[in-house]
């Protein structure tokens, strides 16, 4: 004879086990978000003779980094040279003279690295100034962000708990079925 309720009971326990452990992690769910690094110029040279516009287009709320290198021309001698971002808006403002707000501007020699974040998407202009040098430029420069990928996968965290409702309800299932129940009229008890 088997104890009705403590094998029931291991029944129970090891379906809630298995279900949670197979059919639960498909629908509990987490988010989880990484940084991958997007290179957009990893290395690209060019000669600046009075000014140079180099235009990427970027998303918003992303970090933009990288380096700049110049070395003048004839020498091969770092060079100082303007370097100015700025988003498409306020390009166009600046190319015809205008009032205009930059992103990052920088008026550095040889080599250097600059940073900044996106507020909006769009076209950015990397503008590359040498108007107060008498000698053209050797530029290299890299360009490069990091975007954070969010993305939805199964909650892996229920995968401990079903086991251990497999293992109680198994034990349980065992003791229901091993164990004799008492017998009421045999007097001892």
């Amino acid at each position: 004879m088997v104890l009705l309720k403590p094998a029931l009971a291991g029944i129970v326990l090891l379906a809630l086990g298995i279900v949670s452990i197979t059919v639960l992690g498909q629908y509990v769910t987490m988010e989880v978000q990484q940084t991958q690094r997007r290179d957009i110029e990893p290395h690209v040279e060019f000669l600046v003779g009075d000014m140079v516009d180099k235009s990427y287009t970027l998303p918003t709320n992303v970090q933009v980094f990288g380096t700049v290198m110049s070395t003048q021309a004839p020498s091969n001698q770092s060079g100082d040279i303007r370097f100015i971002v700025m988003d498409n808006e306020n390009y166009q403002k600046w190319s015809t003279s205008g009032q205009a707000n930059s992103v990052d501007s920088v008026n550095n020699q040889g080599q250097f690295n600059y940073t900044f974040t996106t507020k909006k998407s769009g076209v950015f202009h990397f503008v590359f100034d040498n108007h107060a040098s008498l000698y053209k430029k050797y530029v290299v420069l890299s360009v490069a962000y990091n975007e954070v990928l969010t993305r939805r996968v199964a909650d892996t965290r229920l995968m401990p708990v079903g086991w251990v409702l497999m293992i109680l309800g198994a034990l349980i299932l065992i003791y229901g079925l091993a164990r004799k129940p008492p017998i009421p009229w045999s007097g001892t008890g």
